[in-house]
């Protein structure tokens, strides 16, 4: 069908003048009746890059933290750890494009791209620091923090980063050394989530 329609459109234009889009001026079309074949040719090639590069290009992923052990209401706390640790969300709600790793915790660039993520991180402790920050390979791009006093004791942040990667960056959350979150083993309450916006 896309065949039929790409020659009707060719022979259509076929020594016709049209304005350039561009310039505004008129040209002619310098097509002959020898080229159409080539330029045929061409057009089916052009549309299967596209279909493959809008094939290619899917990514988008959504996962969430369980505690590793939980009280009777499914709430359990990760942390405080004496080093910087990768927070593994291994609830996964979808992976297209499966460039999640529920093992790592890691997000892996499949494509070179401008790319959307956002973090909800939640708690429940008193007196104690309480966030995560969020990491492309080993530099840090954003950190949800509070110091949790006793007066307050439950708290729930989101944050969202636009950023740039290239093919083999990742992208994970991590607790800072010394931080407590809490998570629960029945409710979505911290969430690991993003997707790409486009190719570049």
């Amino acid at each position: 069908m896309y065949f039929l329609w790409l020659i009707m459109l060719i022979c259509l234009s076929f020594g016709q003048t049209r304005v350039s889009s561009h310039t505004g001026e008129e040209v002619q079309s310098s097509l002959t009746l020898s080229e159409l074949p080539s330029e045929v040719e061409k057009l089916k090639r052009e549309v299967e890059d596209l279909k493959q590069s809008c094939h290619s290009a899917r990514v988008a992923f959504s996962a969430v933290l369980r505690p590793p052990s939980q009280d009777n209401d499914g709430y359990g706390h990760h942390g405080p750890f004496n080093a910087d640790t990768n927070l593994v969300h291994n609830h996964v709600l979808t992976n297209v494009g499966d460039a999640y790793n529920t093992a790592s915790g890691a997000f892996t660039a499949p494509v070179n791209g401008v790319y959307s993520f956002t973090i909800t991180t939640y708690s429940w402790v008193a007196e104690a620091n309480i966030g995560v920050a969020l990491y492309k390979n080993s530099e840090q791009v954003a950190l949800i923090w509070e110091y949790q006093d006793k007066g307050d004791n439950e708290d729930i942040a989101s944050i969202g980063v636009i950023l740039q990667l290239v093919k083999g960056d990742t992208v994970t959350v991590v607790l800072p050394s010394g931080f407590k979150v809490t998570s629960n083993a029945y409710k979505n309450i911290c969430t690991f989530n993003g997707f790409l916006i486009f190719k570049v």
